[in-house]
């Protein structure tokens, strides 16, 4: 079983993190969550991850509060792909959603 962590700076106040398990060849769990720097810590805004036993993604408001939505992939290798291409596509569209919020 390997495990691989990651940051990925995207600017110099949002990043990617990527982490994840790997064993005989297939991902066995994993977390890529999309972060933005405000008020000098890291809080998230989107995340991946498997810690209910299923892929799914949660995205966060300024609140705390989450709106968990069930990815529906049995294949972890295709969630985590999926997952990662998704943020490295829309962090911008994330960071829109959750500062619009956060000025209600």
């Amino acid at each position: 079983m390997a495990t691989k962590s990651y940051i990925f700076m995207l600017t110099d106040k949002d990043r990617k993190r990527h982490e994840h398990t790997v064993e005989k060849g297939k991902v066995t769990r994993f977390v890529v969550q999309y972060e933005i720097l405000m008020e000098e810590s890291w809080r998230p805004i989107v995340r991946y991850d498997t810690f209910h036993g299923y892929a799914h993604k949660d995205l966060i408001n300024p609140d705390g509060s989450k709106e968990k939505i069930f990815m529906g992939l049995t294949s972890l290798n295709e969630a985590l792909a999926l997952a990662d291409m998704d943020i490295n596509e829309n962090w911008e569209r994330y960071k829109e959603r959750y500062l619009r919020r956060l000025k209600k």
